[in-house]
């Protein structure tokens, strides 16, 4: 597999899954035939793509609806935790009666920004909780500057099917999550020379606690960066957790994806 800057993993995957992707973003969703070959042809076998609002959550579904082995999850991002309603839980209830919808999310708290009150956030958190508690699916969480807030819901909670995507917390909390039943979703940002503390959590944790994602268009991995990001490139990923791990490759496909099929209920999926 070469991807479209001439990169080519040395033991090219067959069974990745994308936990977490934004197909639905503009930069993106004009060239997605051409990204779902490229991910086909990296081993990708299933992406799932992430809203963040009530217009890129049904996108997503669109998105899902249209291709075999793309899912949806559906959520409002903390940044506009302020515009959740109740008539926006209704909205996003409705949107999960498709059977290519497999979480809730993402949802959490951003203390970086602030683009919504600290207090607002959280009750939006909890409240797409709920919404996946009642529907039985897993919650997709996003985190900012937020790692103890979080914790402190989520221990409280005890609620299973969560993952944490794009974890930078330190080992302590990241033990305390997994304890709490929550997985780690890991992502371009392991390959960045700035990352060592998520390294550092990454090896000490058992793999079947890890998930990979992309986050693309965001985070792409070295040495693609200054490139989009996209599904294929979660081969780099995957390579590049290995190498940690001191594994093979081939085992943290294979304990990654058998995670990922479990929690979004992929069992049985096969790819593109």
């Amino acid at each position: 597999m070469a991807s479209r800057n001439g990169y080519e993993p040395s033991h090219p995957p067959k069974d990745l899954i994308d936990t977490h992707a934004h197909l639905n973003h503009p930069k993106l969703l004009g060239q997605l035939d051409d990204i779902l070959v490229r991910a086909r042809s990296a081993g990708i076998s299933n992406v799932i793509v992430v809203g963040y609002d009530i217009a890129t959550s049904e996108t997503a579904v669109q998105l899902a609806e249209a291709y075999e082995n793309v899912w949806a999850a559906v959520g409002v991002h903390p940044h506009d935790a302020k515009h959740v309603t109740n008539e926006y839980l209704t909205t996003l209830r409705m949107l999960a009666k498709s059977n290519k919808v497999v979480a809730v999310g993402e949802t959490g708290l951003d203390f970086y920004r602030d683009l919504s009150p600290r207090q607002v956030q959280k009750e939006a958190f909890e409240r797409q909780l709920d919404l996946a508690d009642e529907l039985d699916l897993p919650a997709i969480v996003h985190c900012r500057d937020a790692q103890e807030a979080v914790l402190s819901i989520l221990e409280r909670r005890d609620q299973k099917g969560i993952v944490w995507h794009c974890f930078d917390g330190n080992a302590e909390q990241a033990m305390r999550a997994t304890a709490a039943g929550v997985t780690l979703g890991i992502g371009g940002r392991l390959t960045y020379r700035s990352a060592g503390q998520l390294r550092e959590v990454t090896t000490q944790l058992p793999l079947d606690s890890i998930v990979l994602e992309t986050d693309c268009p965001y985070l792409t991995p070295e040495p693609m960066r200054g490139n989009d990001n996209e599904p294929a490139y979660l081969a780099v990923i995957a390579e590049y957790l290995a190498t940690e791990r001191c594994v093979e490759n081939e085992e943290v496909e294979r304990i990654t994806s058998l995670a990922a099929r479990s929690i979004f209920s992929l069992i049985g999926t096969q790819g593109f």
